[in-house]
């Protein structure tokens, strides 16, 4: 789905001096991302699975 509605921003001025926007003037970047909502199920116990020895994050097997 498009989204077709407002996108806004706040804009912080931590210097001394004045900043002056006027309309058109470039202010900000944004990054659209897909943000994925899987359906969860919770269940009562969990299967018993293979677990390799080591520590989190060891390639070894």
């Amino acid at each position: 789905m498009d989204y077709c509605g407002l996108v806004g921003f706040v804009l912080f001025n931590h210097s001394e001096a004045d900043f002056i926007m006027k309309p058109g003037d470039r202010a900000a970047q944004m990054i659209v991302q897909v943000i994925a909502t899987p359906e969860v199920a919770e269940v009562e116990d969990l299967d018993v699975t293979v677990r390799r020895e080591g520590v989190f994050g060891s390639i070894t097997f």
